[in-house]
């Protein structure tokens, strides 16, 4: 049940995230269309898979009876390719941050050159906080499908092994 919160909380607040990087990127493209900043373009791609997958997983997960290790497994990997992702545009948007503006441009710059100064540092950090969560909800997700009981009875695997063993013990 509780896993079930955390992956909603998680999610949700992810796809929240998402939906801000494509806004501000999606503005950053069309600033410059013909000439438009690569790390932008792969934030649009980059929180579009987000935008489509994630309520896919809730979804699936939401209606499911229980999830086996099979899908907690199947989730982990697709989080895990996302994280990748979402890393590999926080560091091209620093990337592009630094090469387009100099230290501290954004309080230098006034009017329009200090909105897109903002923008990268917008999609910049949203891009490593996604990051951020995806990897530490990934690794819960990884120890949630190795703690997992595989009798499902509600005791801990020694517990049963135990008392599978002491004849006395199955008695009480």
């Amino acid at each position: 049940m509780a896993l079930r919160i955390v992956r909603w909380c998680v999610l949700v607040l992810t796809l929240m995230f998402a939906i801000v990087v494509l806004g501000i990127s999606a503005h950053l493209i069309a600033i410059r269309p013909t000439d438009y900043w690569r790390f932008a373009a792969l934030a649009v791609a980059v929180s579009s898979l987000t935008i489509l997958t994630l309520p896919v997983i809730l979804i699936v997960n939401s209606f499911s009876g229980g999830s086996s290790p099979e899908r907690v497994m199947g989730e982990a990997l697709w989080i895990a390719i996302l994280w990748i992702l979402w890393l590999s545009t926080g560091a091209n948007s620093t990337r592009a941050a630094r090469s387009t503006f100099f230290s501290g441009a954004c309080s230098f710059f006034t009017g329009y050159p200090n909105k897109i100064c903002n923008e990268f540092k917008v999609v910049e950090g949203f891009s490593y906080m996604i990051f951020i969560i995806l990897l530490c909800y990934m690794i819960g997700l990884m120890v949630c499908a190795f703690m997992r009981d595989d009798d499902h009875d509600g005791r801990a695997p020694q517990t049963s092994q135990v008392k599978a063993a002491d004849p006395e013990a199955t008695s009480r």
